[in-house]
Formats: C-alpha cells, structure tokens, sequence
C-alpha cells in the first residue's frame, strides 16, 4: 500500500476527524484529507476546488437521509466525481447491512472506532478492496428511505447512550 491517497471526510464532529486523520497518518499513505462538518459545505468545496479529486469521500451516517442522497446525487453530477467511491461511515456497520448501502448508491460501509489502531485497520482493508461501481438510485424507494431514517435514529440514540455529555452539546 505505497500509494499516496486523498480523501474528503464529512462528520461534524471534530474528534471523529482528528481520529480518522491519525489513523490515515498511520498507514503512512495519505497525500491528503479534507474534512467538511456537512454535505453543504463539501459540495461547495468540489465545486470550487476543480484540481482536488478524492480517491475516496466518507460520508458520516448521521447525516440526514434527505442530505445524503442529495449529496449523492449532486456529487455524481460533478463529472470528475462520477466514478469516486462513497463510504458510509457509520457508529456501526455489519456486513449484513452491505447490500442497503449499495441499493442506496454507496460503494461501501465502515464502522467509526473508538481505538485508532482499529480504525487504522478498518481503512487499510477498505483500501485494499476492490469496491464495485456504484449506481445512483434515481429515486431512492420509500422502503429504502425508511430504513436509512430508521437506522439513523437509531444509531443517534446509540451515540447519546454512549455518550450522555452530548446532551449539552446538541440541540
């Protein structure tokens, strides 16, 4: 894994960005990692910084669906971005949950860490892979959106379990 690669990250919080920048630092293989706290500002950002072309774009899965979509959607449009892999990004993810996230446009999934050296390793298999092309849904089924709203409500109540301080930060 001698290759430089670039990436955009999209998760409004700081110390989850912190984290996966040292887990890129050490595998030793990062040119560059651009994060946005949200999908507005990261499509701002491609669109007005035509010379950057992420090898890989990790969307945070508490992100609203509504959003995710459209960035997704948005994102595709943007010529250089078509064939860039989107990563789901999410407190958890099983490989069972796969063929929902390809079905909803992402090339893959991976589950945020509390330990770095996780992380680490679950970048480094992810590198490592050949991820499948992905297929913008056109429309996303009602059934689809009701399960990424539902898996998203409930990966928000878990982070909160996991970390009760977050009550007095979030609205």
């Amino acid at each position: 894994m001698s290759e430089k690669l670039t990436s955009l990250l999209i998760d409004p919080d700081r110390d989850r960005r912190n984290q996966f920048y040292l887990a890129l630092d050490l595998l030793n293989i990062s040119k560059a990692c651009i994060s946005q706290d949200n999908t507005s500002r990261a499509l701002d950002y491609l669109k007005k910084h035509a010379g950057f072309t992420p090898d890989y774009i990790f969307l945070d899965s508490l992100q609203p669906s509504d959003e995710a979509v459209f960035f997704l959607q948005e994102m595709r449009k943007i010529k250089r971005l078509k064939q860039v892999p989107l990563i789901w990004y999410a407190a958890s993810f099983e490989p069972l949950q796969q063929q929902a996230i390809r079905e909803a446009g992402f090339a893959a999934g991976l589950a945020k860490q509390e330990n770095v050296h996780k992380l680490k390793e679950n970048l480094k298999v992810l590198f490592q892979s050949e991820l499948l092309d992905t297929v913008i849904p056109e429309e996303v089924p009602a059934t689809t959106r009701f399960k990424m709203k539902m898996k998203e409500m409930l990966l928000q109540t878990q982070s909160l379990l996991e970390a009760p301080e977050q009550l007095l930060t979030h609205p």
